[in-house]
């Protein structure tokens, strides 16, 4: 027995078993939000500076696309390298690929010599390292907290990650106007060394080793069997369907929402600053009862309420007649979004072997997001020939479909 599960048994001895008390949980919780807030600083200095370098909205919007890449190429060949290598080397060498990444950034600003190319480089090596450590957080959640605690895990998880999304913008532009860049770019360096710090200190089993796996497949190989994994559970790969369509969903509206509250609407940025928060207030209050609730309503059940939820959302912003409709539309957004997501990642650690985790995790990812771009495209010329509220009619019936499409499903028999 390793020195995990040891430490595992002696946290349930006595009815301790708590998640404040999983020291491994807590090493990787905390290193991670840690780096997650610092990188808001480099999140928001990155479209600045590559705006005073060009001047150019292409330049802006391209350096947007590159973030979405690495999801979109790579994710099932990163789910492969996570299954095929020790988890904590994973976690440890992609955390360190970011902390190279920028501080090259910040060696190339100290010398005057910063090129657009640069930036996209670095950025796309950044943004794939920073999936491949999410992958594999993922992965690693199984291996340190029991599996009746994935839920808790999960939404602790979310609840931090919301807060930080809601605080974070508001500290980076206050260390940019402080400060210029090279400062502020450091600021998030010190946060990935934090995160390589508590990442070294974890102790987590190999999940390969943990499930006697023996056999080395080729690349593709092990594609097909992370995607055969994925297709024939049949409760998971419904309900990555409905993530996808629910996803086209929220990024149709989202793709023209800030436009119909300013053209249409006339919102005063403050209102606009209170819409766009009232969906992070949403996933926090997500995360609070994302656990609490599946003691009365079946995870099936919930899914589908939650979905139906959304979609009343959607009709409260296509029948708003002022900002506050707006804010409380994009609430119950947050709000289900977050129930969805903390429920669907937790039936995904529960229901899938670890040793195919990764290529699982990535497979499915990959698929929820493929689509996403091509929405944001697609509505944006939709709504110059419709009037803009009619993508937010638009996205309450698609959620409607994705609730029938479930009823015809075994999720909605899912305990």
């Amino acid at each position: 027995m390793n020195a995990v599960q040891k430490e595992q048994e002696k946290q349930t001895e006595g009815g301790k078993n708590s998640l404040w008390g999983n020291r491994q949980f807590l090493l990787l919780l905390s290193g991670s939000s840690v780096s997650n807030l610092t990188f808001y600083i480099f999140t928001l200095a990155l479209p600045i500076i590559i705006y005073d370098l060009t001047q150019s909205t292409l330049a802006m919007g391209t350096m947007r696309g590159i973030e979405f890449l690495p999801n979109l190429l790579l994710a099932i060949f990163i789910g492969v390298l996570v299954d095929r290598f020790n988890r904590k080397y994973v976690l440890l060498s992609s955390a360190a690929m970011q902390a190279i990444s920028i501080l090259i950034i910040i060696a190339i600003l100290v010398s005057s010599e910063l090129q657009l190319w640069h930036l996209y480089l670095l950025g796309f090596i950044l943004y794939t390292a920073g999936y491949t450590f999410g992958n594999a957080y993922h992965t690693v959640l199984p291996l340190i907290v029991e599996k009746n605690q994935l839920t808790s895990a999960n939404a602790i998880i979310s609840f931090i990650r919301t807060t930080v999304s809601l605080v974070g913008p508001a500290i980076a532009g206050f260390m940019l106007v402080v400060m210029n860049y090279i400062y502020g770019l450091t600021i998030t360096l010190l946060g990935l060394f934090v995160l390589l710090f508590f990442t070294s200190l974890l102790r987590i089993p190999n999940g390969n080793e943990r499930y006697e796996v023996i056999t080395q497949n080729s690349m593709l190989g092990d594609i097909k069997e992370g995607w055969r994994s994925l297709v024939e559970n049949r409760e998971l790969w419904n309900l990555t369907m409905m993530v996808l369509l629910s996803n086209i969903a929220s990024a149709s509206t989202l793709a023209v929402l800030i436009f119909y509250a300013l053209d249409v609407m006339n919102v005063i940025e403050m209102e606009l600053g209170f819409i766009l928060s009232s969906s992070a207030v949403g996933g926090l209050l997500a995360a609070l009862i994302a656990k609490k609730v599946t003691r009365w309503i079946k995870r099936g059940m919930l899914f589908i309420l939650a979905l139906g939820l959304e979609s009343i959302g959607y009709v409260i912003l296509f029948l708003s007649m002022d900002w506050y409709w707006l804010a409380s539309g994009m609430f119950f957004n947050g709000l289900t979004g977050g129930i969805i997501n903390i429920h669907y990642f937790t039936l995904r650690q529960e229901t899938t072997p670890n040793h195919l985790l990764g290529r699982v995790a990535g497979t499915s990812s990959m698929i929820m997001k493929l689509a996403v771009p091509f929405a944001f495209i697609g509505v944006g010329g939709l709504a110059e020939i419709i009037p803009v509220h009619y993508v937010f009619l638009g996205s309450a019936i698609m959620t409607g479909l994705i609730i029938v499409y479930l009823l015809r499903t075994p999720v909605v028999k899912m305990s």
